[in-house]
């Protein structure tokens, strides 16, 4: 007799609930995409464990990971697993898994339901029967999957030729999805015909229908003075999701249960056998039927935006890897900075330019939006620029060389503010300010001063001009370079952090080491638990010659 594949209870760690069957072995897990099953945690390792099959059943084996594999709380290299060990990756508030081994699945069910029929009692059996094929099918992991054992399963139990499901799409509309007929062949759903208008007034009415109907004319044999053709036995049932409670003020109220698609089997050689079912069975059915295929289109939505969710994982990633992997040392200057990103990517990023041992520049850029869009021009910008200001061109030249890169390949609802400074080993301070705020210079003495100047951002007019403008620090100056996620930081009231509140911090703080993780923590003291609003990206750069 056929059984179950096993499979895997995950828990994520928001406590969100799936299963995942073993389809094949080995069967991998990690965080990498091309496992079996993927686990979105940078502590879990790449390649962290896999499930084999072997004469004994299943065991779970380490494959060299950095935290370690657990069963039951123990550390384990190899272990063979059986129904319900508790398994975690060697991270206490990550991913735990259930191992749940073969079961008994639908074809003996199936066979139970046919030897019902049989019984004293059908009705209760076919009822006890149909719940258990209910669980079973909440299992299945596949939209498609549901589909087929729902209609093999409803052919089974009323012995009909043929059966046809028709799923409501997005639109409204009612389409045939899939058609089987008895003993599991598929049938081309281009081709068939079937009674319109029964699938027309179940879907209208929203109830079942069992009846005889001429094949000629399409109507019941009851309507019907003289049976002209041949006939056939008829079962429609829509399909509809229970009906749910929702709360009003304080009334009550119940809404219309919702129909999800229509179930409709017919037969010309046993046509009447049909007619003989009992309502209640398939009242039963068509309400187990909607919650299975509902749930399996949640669960195919969930899969896709873990997959979704991976896939800004890796972007996360590489965007990181493009920041500077250590920020560059010397006898004249010293360098803080940071980004944080309000989603998993961001439009901020900052960049130092090599320019030579007596020679700095320091970018701070942020583009407009967030989340990928922003973080893909994010990208096209830090290559570009840096690849210009590699070469070393007049700052007026290396804005319009870029600015019209820019103008040529983005949208024209989409720009970047950008502030670049090149620093000299005798304090001279030459800078370009494209529409960023506005930086702050932190004086040996403490007093703080504004770096001001006033450029278009670059992207927004591709003949736009740029003004050079110049600075000296003296020993023991301190450069803020900031994007607008630290002026706009809000608290749960939604008050802005601003500039003027920055501005009073620095001045507190005088000539203090630091400043960079310092102004972010007063930031994040400031905003408390209020969601980030938006990317934030601190540079702090030191003049500090030997």
């Amino acid at each position: 007799m056929p059984e179950g594949l096993p499979r895997l209870l995950v828990r994520d760690a928001g406590g969100n609930e799936r299963e995942v069957e073993l389809v094949r072995t080995p069967f991998t897990l990690g965080r990498q995409s091309d496992n079996d099953l993927v686990l979105l945690d940078s502590r879990i390792s790449r390649h962290h464990a896999q499930i084999l099959q072997n004469d004994e059943g299943y065991a779970i084996e380490d494959m060299g990971s950095r935290h370690g594999t657990y069963v039951n709380n123990e550390r384990v290299t190899t272990v063979q697993l059986k129904t319900g060990d508790q398994i975690s990756l060697g991270v206490v508030d990550s991913y735990q898994l259930s191992f749940v081994g073969e079961q008994v699945v639908l074809p003996q069910l199936l066979e139970k339901i046919g030897k019902a029929a049989e019984s004293p009692a059908p009705q209760l059996k076919h009822l006890g029967l149909l719940l258990q094929m209910a669980q079973m099918l909440h299992r299945a992991p596949a939209l498609e999957e549901v589909l087929t054992m729902l209609l093999d399963s409803a052919l089974q139990l009323t012995d009909a030729e043929r059966g046809l499901l028709f799923l409501v799409e997005e639109g409204g509309e009612l389409r045939l999805r899939l058609a089987r007929g008895r003993g599991g062949n598929y049938l081309k759903t281009e081709t068939l015909e079937y009674s319109r208008s029964a699938v027309g007034r179940v879907m209208k009415s929203g109830r079942e229908e069992v009846l005889l109907e001429e094949e000629m004319t399409g109507r019941a044999t009851h309507d019907t003075a003289i049976i002209t053709g041949g006939v056939r036995g008829l079962v429609v049932v829509p399909l509809q999701k229970h009906p749910m409670m929702e709360m009003t003020g304080e009334t009550i109220v119940q809404t219309a249960p919702e129909i999800v698609g229509v179930l409709y089997l017919d037969s010309r050689t046993r046509a009447t056998s049909l007619t003989g079912l009992d309502r209640q069975v398939l009242q039963t059915f068509a309400v187990e039927g909607a919650t299975v295929i509902e749930n399996a289109r949640l669960f195919r939505l969930t899969r896709e935006q873990e997959r979704i969710q991976y896939q800004f994982s890796v972007a996360r990633d590489i965007q990181q890897g493009l920041l500077p992997r250590e920020l560059p040392r010397s006898d004249f200057f010293e360098l803080q900075a940071i980004t944080m990103p309000c989603q998993m990517v961001g439009g901020d990023y900052y960049d130092v330019i090599n320019l030579g041992e007596d020679r700095l520049g320091v970018t701070v850029a942020d583009v407009s939006g967030k989340g990928l869009p922003a973080a893909m021009m994010a990208a096209m910008l830090q290559g570009a620029f840096a690849a210009v200001a590699a070469g070393d061109p007049a700052l007026h030249d290396l804005f319009k060389r870029v600015n019209t890169f820019v103008c040529a390949r983005t949208p024209t609802e989409m720009y970047a503010t950008i502030f670049y400074g090149v620093l000299s080993r005798d304090g001279g301070f030459g800078f370009v300010n494209a529409g960023h705020n506005s930086p702050f210079v932190l004086r040996s003495n403490g007093t703080v001063d504004y770096l001001e100047s006033t450029n278009f951002p670059l992207g927004m007019f591709a003949t736009a001009d740029f003004k050079v403008e110049s600075a000296h620090l003296q020993p023991g100056d301190q450069v803020l370079i900031f994007s607008d996620g630290v002026p706009e930081a809000q608290d749960v009231n939604h008050e802005l952090f601003g500039e003027t509140r920055l501005k009073e911090y620095l001045e507190k703080l005088g000539n203090e080491t630091a400043v960079c993780s310092k102004v972010v923590a007063a930031v994040q003291s400031f905003v408390g638990s209020a969601p980030q609003a938006d990317d934030l990206t601190l540079v702090v750069l030191r003049y500090r010659p030997s």
